[in-house]
């Protein structure tokens, strides 16, 4: 008999690739959420930091499992990691973070009280302080200055403007539905595909190279494309993390004011079975690229954005911590802690990683020609909605976690 988050990661698995077109009833093995939680190095970053680490109250680790279990079911080769949970924590734990509770564990984004609420704000590149005037209408020149003027102001307010100006930010509120995890739109019919699935990979940071480092253990080829003027971001931060999600990838660099680079460009979209960006639409178009025309040819293509790909949302900025929290992850710590509290280290960034990873290669199966929209806050909205646990199960569920001595699940090495 399967155990209760078997069943759940089985569930999800299925109702995931259902989504997709795809009919199976795959068995999922899954660790209790909050065995899985603390074996994945996540309790390290999730409570006060003066305090014990905390479990999440949902279970987004049995979401991982089951997202990754769909993508077991569809991949011949097994090459996989062993489970979804453990890629929710591996960066944390590359990096060595710790818990800060308000305040992201990388330090960059920090949940801030306002005149009505709350909003997370996260500034992670120095020119986003530069906007700090403009979004406040006075200087901060740190955070305890910037809380204090935050909290002056509604959130709809610093909302509006933030977003006008490119910063990444987000209500802190729980959302008024459950979204799918993804959008599809089939702008082709089928067609018999290749083997093996060339996959290029035009994203940067960490939801996309992770779907693209999982396609290629599954088996793709994959050629990250990289811009001469804008460089992958990730290639700032630590390099074992970096090598952990790109190494074995092909790699080009291409100066896309430069008419042939952008020719090559085109060349290698065109020859792709599989795209996969992370780029506001605007900003591919503005090259002459469509996604609706590749998939209209035959391709897979992924877009992965912070709120989605169209509407004023569309134009919106956001990374993981900030996702996570207009997904809202916040207001659940809200209502099982008491207090406001990142959970994980940026977690919309793997959970749409590994959800990305299968809806790509679930598409190239299907014969291609659609056209896949995952955004960040859909899809840790869409998790978080799998189970969340009671008061009394959250007891229960963090003495569980703090009773268990079993080793941290083991961490991937870098493709060769």
């Amino acid at each position: 008999m399967q155990s209760p988050s078997n069943r759940l990661a089985s569930a999800h698995a299925q109702s995931l690739l259902a989504m997709l077109g795809v009919t199976a009833a795959p068995l999922v093995a899954s660790d209790h959420p909050a065995l899985a939680w603390r074996r994945s190095g996540l309790m390290q970053v999730t409570g006060a930091p003066d305090g014990p680490g905390r479990v999440a109250p949902v279970a987004l680790t049995t979401a991982a499992d089951g997202a990754l279990a769909a993508l077991k079911f569809l991949v011949p080769a097994q090459n996989l990691p062993a489970n979804g949970a453990m890629l929710l924590g591996e960066r944390a734990r590359l990096l060595g973070l710790k818990r800060q509770g308000s305040v992201s564990p990388n330090g960059s984004c920090h949940l801030l009280p306002s005149s009505d609420g709350h909003i997370a704000l996260n500034l992670p590149r120095r020119e986003d302080w530069e906007l700090i005037p403009a979004l406040l209408g006075e200087q901060a020149g740190d955070w305890t200055e910037l809380a204090r003027i935050v909290a002056q102001r509604e959130s709809a307010a610093l909302l509006a403007q933030g977003r006008l100006l490119g910063l990444a930010l987000a209500a802190d509120a729980a959302p008024t539905a459950t979204p799918p995890p993804f959008k599809i739109d089939r702008l082709a019919p089928p067609r018999i595909q290749a083997p093996t699935p060339l996959v290029i990979d035009l994203s940067a940071l960490w939801a996309g190279p992770l779907a693209a480092s999982l396609l290629q253990m599954a088996g793709g080829r994959i050629i990250k494309v990289e811009s001469a003027t804008r460089p992958d971001g990730a290639r700032n931060g630590n390099p074992d993390f970096f090598n952990l999600l790109n190494a074995g990838k092909e790699s080009i660099t291409l100066d896309f004011r430069d008419p042939q680079h952008l020719r090559r460009l085109r060349e290698l979209i065109a020859a792709a079975d599989i795209i996969i960006e992370s780029s506001r639409p605007r900003a591919l178009a503005a090259l002459g690229i469509q996604a609706e025309r590749e998939a209209a040819r035959g391709a897979t293509w992924i877009s992965i954005t912070a709120h989605g790909r169209t509407g004023d949302a569309a134009n919106w900025i956001g990374f993981g911590d900030d996702a996570a929290i207009a997904g809202g992850l916040g207001a659940v710590m809200r209502r099982g802690w008491g207090e406001s509290l990142f959970a994980g280290d940026a977690i919309a960034d793997p959970l749409t990683g590994i959800t990305a990873a299968l809806a790509g290669w679930a598409g190239f199966c299907a014969g291609g020609g659609v056209l896949v929209s995952l955004a960040l806050t859909d899809v840790v909205a869409h998790a978080s909605a799998l189970h969340e646990a009671t008061a009394e199960e959250l007891k229960s569920w963090q003495a569980l976690a703090e009773a268990d001595d079993r080793k941290l699940y083991p961490l991937r090495q870098p493709v060769i």
